[in-house]
């Protein structure tokens, strides 16, 4: 019986080495000598060479064109991508030149064998190491209502926004990342191999919601088998692809997610039948060594194809590679206009301010009058929690706001506003609302002078009395559960500089907005962290609170900041609060000077991990 080496790239996708992993098991216990390997090329040995994520195994090599050609040939690849994928793409020019390709779903299977590469599906079942050993596969115990496992697309948020109503008083978690690099160990939410089977065996339902309409219906076949071998019911968008698996057996098929959710949650009993059907069908019923061992035996039956002839190899075109620097400048027409125009609307905003400085000097002697309004409960009130709101030109959803923060549960706050001399009725329009709310703790600081966002909050943050400062703009809001939860993940991690949780985005447009844990490298590249966060007043004390950066950019400048300085924040994975899009803001101002902000935000912190220009 042929020995089975199954190769898999040291520096891609933590995924694909769990893939990886399964196979080798699988190949084991099938009854051959199984190895894993990273660093190495197949060779023409006698041994059976699967390549796992062949898109990512020899794009990421650093080897010639002639040995990656002659590794290609030498092996089987066991292709992991969706069709019309860039990914997909790729690994096509290194599965042409294999004797024969296998790939965990039909729709790629369909896909290759259309592009002329003789391809079977390897069906991916469970094996013994994804199962928990001691952990109960009943929904009675396990700590976690829902869990959402996958990267952060347009189409995935606008379908988990919709989750928010449903999920803020649960226990969920959503781990989501970016597709920028290959994620691995170490980047926040993302969990592998045993750590990841622990979460799943803790986890009630898995929700899944499909990458993007490239292949309708994709059924995620790793992340069902995983789900499923640990007891987790897996609620999913409508797939195909999915035999020997049967919805409503194995599995909920889903047209309306809320729904479907809502409905598993209140059923229990049905969420136990399906759990224990799906884990026998994969564990027992279609393993990954049932499956394996029939394609092994036909891979082995395969001759090899004689080597190219080398002046072939010398004619062929490149195989693409990664990593490549670009081949042409950043397109960026008008720059020069979009930066005079930048700087022109910023001198209009300094006159307009100059010109209210001096009729405040005329009407109050100074020239930043601020008028200060209290409700009775405010002077004797000791709050664990002072949340500010930054006030201008909202008056029309000011109120939603301050409704949403008062409804907050298990929370002792303040609230502080500070209206930026709205040119509308805002403050008087929360003067009303102090007038109505009596009983709640809250100071209105209104300025006669519009002093600009960074200002306006660093103003709100002098006046907070509390330890821990929530940041809020006038037209977003908060679940109830928001304040206790934010405050607790402060409490369960006293070194943390602020808490932030994922935002159910609602508007002109859905999605969830700081969806992603903290990580460094991924703040270089744009900011992904909302303000809407529950900060130390200490740590903006100590950093000297909000700079004036840009229109709309205060927030990245400050995280930036922090992180230069070691701080960081904690990220609580649940859409606590709702993030208002709109047709333009602030930000659309600051993007026509976009290049030369960004490097300046580069040379202010140079110590940080910056992408390469």
């Amino acid at each position: 019986m042929a020995s089975v080496k199954v190769f898999v790239a040291r520096t891609g996708n933590a995924f694909m080495a769990d893939i990886a992993a399964w196979i080798t098991e699988a190949a084991s216990l099938a009854g051959h000598q199984a190895e894993l390997l990273h660093d190495q090329l197949p060779q023409r040995d006698g041994s059976i060479n699967l390549v796992v994520a062949p898109h990512e195994f020899f794009v990421l090599h650093q080897a010639d064109d002639a040995q990656l050609r002659a590794a290609a040939a030498a092996s089987v690849p066991v292709c992991t991508e969706q069709p019309g994928t860039p990914w997909y793409r790729l690994a096509l020019e290194y599965v042409r030149l294999s004797k024969m390709a296998l790939d965990i779903n039909r729709h790629g299977v369909v896909a290759l064998v259309a592009d002329g590469v003789d391809t079977h599906h390897l069906p991916l079942g469970a094996v013994p190491s994804m199962n928990r050993q001691g952990l109960t596969r009943h929904s009675v115990g396990r700590d976690i209502d829902v869990l959402f496992l996958g990267g952060d697309t347009p189409r995935r948020g606008a379908k988990l926004a919709s989750l928010a109503p449903l999920l803020y008083d649960r226990t969920a978690e959503l781990r989501m990342f970016r597709f920028s690099s290959p994620v691995h160990d170490g980047v926040p939410g993302l969990v592998f191999g045993a750590e990841k089977y622990d979460l799943l065996a803790r986890s009630r339902i898995l929700v899944n919601i499909h990458r993007d309409d490239t292949v309708p219906g994709y059924f995620e076949w790793a992340r069902m088998v995983e789900s499923m071998a640990n007891g987790c019911t897996v609620l999913t968008e409508p797939s195909s692809g999915f035999e020997p698996l049967q919805p409503g057996v194995h599995f909920v098929e889903s047209h309306d997610l809320a729904a479907d959710l809502a409905a598993l949650l209140g059923d229990p009993d049905r969420c136990d039948r399906i759990a224990a059907a799906a884990s026998h069908a994969v564990l027992v019923e279609h393993s990954l060594t049932d499956s394996l061992a029939p394609l092994l035996d036909r891979i082995a039956a395969i001759p090899d194809p004689p080597p190219e002839p080398t002046r072939h190899t010398r004619r062929a075109k490149a195989l693409p590679r990664g990593h490549k620097p670009p081949l042409l400048p950043v397109w960026a027409p008008h720059d020069a206009l979009r930066r005079r125009t930048y700087e022109a609307l910023l001198a209009e905003q300094q006159l307009q301010r100059n010109i209210e400085r001096a009729r405040c000097r005329l009407r109050y002697g100074v020239a930043d009058h601020v008028e200060r309004v209290e409700t009775p409960a405010y002077a004797a009130a000791e709050p664990h929690i002072s949340v500010i709101v930054t006030l201008f030109n909202y008056a029309a959803v000011v109120v939603e706001t301050l409704d949403s923060v008062i409804a907050s549960t298990d929370a002792n706050f303040e609230i502080v506003v500070v209206d930026d001399h709205s040119t509308d009725t805002g403050r008087a329009v929360v003067a009303s609302f102090m007038a109505a709310h009596p009983d709640v703790p809250m100071l209105l600081l209104g300025s006669d002078v519009n002093r600009g966002l960074p200002a306006s909050r660093n103003a709100a943050f002098a006046a907070a009395r509390a330890a821990r400062v929530m940041v809020m703009d006038a037209d977003n809001l908060v679940y109830p559960t928001c304040l206790s939860r934010l405050s607790a993940a402060l409490d369960a991690d006293p070194q943390a500089a602020f808490a932030y949780a994922a935002l159910e985005e609602f508007g002109v447009t859905a999605g969830v907005r700081s969806a992603m844990g903290w990580y460094v490298p991924w703040l270089c590249e744009a900011n992904y962290i909302d303000a809407q966060a529950m900060i130390r007043t200490d740590v903006i004390t100590r950093h000297g609170g909000y700079h004036d950066f840009g229109h709309g950019w205060e927030d990245w400048e400050l995280w930036l900041r922090l992180a230069a300085a070691g701080e960081y924040g904690v990220h609580v994975r649940q859409m606590l609060g709702r993030y208002r899009t709109q047709p333009s803001s602030m930000v659309s101002i600051t993007n026509l000077a976009q290049r030369d902000l960004q490097q300046h935000l580069r040379e202010l912190h140079p110590s940080l991990p910056w992408p390469l220009p």
